[in-house]
């Protein structure tokens, strides 16, 4: 049951930053590349989500094996997952509205 809910965490929080690197990304195209305020990191944070997708698909590829070593390595990595989609968010919102 963790796996199926960190699962959906990591897929909703993934594409939240994809729609974010879309947003910094649209704000973008028309500034003047010297401009103030230019938003930066759009680019990574969009490789970032899709790793964070692909993630899932490959822990899942872990969890169906039928030896328990590579379900139980499955398990650390899916919990590891968890914990690094949530400190980026938190930065990630710390970040939004510092400003």
């Amino acid at each position: 049951m963790f796996a199926i809910a960190e699962s959906a965490v990591t897929a909703v929080l993934s594409s939240c930053w994809l729609l974010l690197s879309l947003a910094m990304y649209m704000e973008s195209y028309d500034l003047d590349p010297s401009a103030p305020g230019q938003p930066r990191g759009q680019e990574q944070l969009a490789w970032l989500a899709i790793g964070a997708f692909a993630s899932i698909g490959l822990t899942w590829l872990l969890r169906i094996s039928r030896k328990p070593a590579v379900r139980l390595t499955g398990d650390g990595l899916i919990a590891l997952r968890l914990l690094v989609v949530v400190v980026v968010t938190g930065f990630l919102t710390v970040d939004l509205l510092d400003g």
